[in-house]
């Protein structure tokens, strides 16, 4: 008798340590069960970017509904500095990282995957007051260079540390901006409204912003002047203006265009490797085509030619 209750006891012990175990192995599974459709992840987005990466992913959840992709805005600065930090592994950028900032994936042996999806352009606005709606590159570089400018008195970025600086930083040669007629606000959307209210200023933002604006700023980019830019990169003699619109970013007449990017350093394939994928294919591209900007790959429209009506 005391053998069968001493035998039931074990029994009872080692049935609950196997359910132990398997409850133990059910949270890690539920923990590592995202795929490439589903589950939820965060993907850190240039904030010049916000608004193509709002509208794709809005189709993307209406597609796989068991699909979490939480977007968070932030400048460049910042989307690099997560990654280096290990707090953040998918990002959309402008850009590819550095080498030099590359050394800390490369010490782990992460390879990353690169998903280039989309061509946009750094754009100047301008109060409708204006008199020209055209602007030379030359007079722009002047102003960040902190020289005097007769055709632009006053530049406003988003924020100091935002990509559409980092480009501009680069075309003119020098590492940062000067300290007068120079202002860095927050958001893009603050920039197109501060321009909106202010006659003489001239903003800087992504064109993205203005290509396929959130529907509350629909009204006011509508009220603005998009300023043609010249390219002396490809004209030598005659001088010519180009707005940056979806046909001079394709030709690149448009002299400052740069590719947007999700870089994947989670080293699985995760469901932010399943929103890349999505960007990158035939129906992410078909959203960016609409949008405005460029597509890497413009998807192909089929014609039916009929011989009788």
């Amino acid at each position: 008798m005391k053998h069968t209750y001493r035998l039931a006891i074990l029994l009872i012990v080692a049935a609950t340590a196997v359910l132990s175990c398997q409850g133990d192995r059910s949270s890690t599974a539920s923990k590592k069960s995202g795929t490439t459709i589903s589950g939820e992840t965060i993907i850190l987005v240039d904030n010049t970017a916000q608004p193509i990466i709002e509208d794709v992913l809005a189709v993307f959840h209406s597609v796989y509904d068991r699909a979490n992709v939480i977007q968070v805005n932030k400048t460049e600065n910042e989307l690099v500095n997560a990654l280096l930090k290990d707090s953040a592994t998918v990002v959309v950028m402008t850009r590819l990282l550095t080498d030099e900032e590359n050394v800390h994936f490369n010490k782990r042996n992460v390879t990353p995957k690169v998903t280039p999806f989309a061509s946009d352009a750094v754009a100047f606005i301008t109060n409708k007051t204006a008199k020209d709606s055209v602007v030379n590159l030359t007079e722009i570089l002047k102003v960040l260079k902190g020289e005097s400018s007769d055709k632009v008195q006053k530049l406003v970025f988003d924020n100091a540390n935002s990509s559409t600086v980092q480009l501009l930083l680069k075309e003119a040669g020098i590492k940062k901006v000067a300290d007068k007629n120079i202002y860095s606000l927050k958001t893009n959307e603050e920039v197109i409204k501060y321009v909106h209210s202010t006659p003489g200023a001239v903003g800087i933002v992504g064109v993205n912003w203005l290509s396929q604006p959130p529907q509350s700023l629909a009204a006011t980019v509508s009220d603005i002047i998009v300023l043609g830019v010249d390219n002396v990169k490809i004209d030598k003699n005659a001088k010519k203006y180009y707005k940056p619109t979806q046909s001079n970013i394709a030709t690149g007449f448009y002299p400052l265009i740069r590719k947007l990017y999700v870089l994947n350093y989670s080293g699985v394939n995760d469901l932010g490797t399943g929103f890349a994928n999505y960007i990158g294919a035939f129906e992410g591209q078909r959203i960016i085509l609409k949008s405005g900007l460029l597509p890497v790959d413009i998807p192909a429209r089929e014609i039916e030619v009929r011989s009788e009506l």
